[in-house]
């Protein structure tokens, strides 16, 4: 099945549904990420956010032993190792694969594996500079 994140809202019960997520989220260069909100209003929808999300939609709705899979874009320079990576409590990390695709930049393949069931504190994090990924598009496009 294919399902929009935007699509979403309310549609899905907040219980496992899906065995695997498989997402390659847009990065915000050929225009800004822009978030729909409940009055049907465009918001500002940085990077970090939508990562963060992604890890707590994951955690509601992948049954424990399923998979998340997804690109993440990173400003090489910037890039600490797993700190620089957005985690969650219910989530290990078992493949983090690099595309290089300029000199400046390059996104990373992972994939995470859900452990166990998500409680109500469980909440997604970023332990390094979560900055750099709010900032790719600013970053991507600097003349540097």
């Amino acid at each position: 099945a294919v399902v929009s994140t935007q699509s979403t809202g309310g549609l899905l019960r907040p219980a496992p549904l899906f065995d695997v997520l498989l997402t390659d989220p847009p990065y915000g260069i050929r225009e800004a990420s822009l978030r729909v909100n409940k009055d049907l209003k465009n918001s500002q929808f940085s990077l970090s956010e939508q990562f963060l999300e992604l890890l707590n939609f994951a955690a509601t709705h992948l049954v424990v032993g399923g998979r998340l899979a997804y690109w993440l874009p990173i400003i090489r320079d910037l890039y600490e190792g797993e700190r620089s990576l957005p985690q969650h409590p219910v989530f290990r990390l078992i493949h983090n694969c690099e595309q290089v695709l300029s000199k400046k930049s390059s996104r990373r393949l992972l994939v995470m594996l859900k452990t166990r069931e998500r409680t109500d504190e469980d909440c997604s994090f970023v332990i390094g500079d979560s900055a750099s990924h709010g900032q790719y598009r600013d970053i991507y496009f600097a003349k540097n």
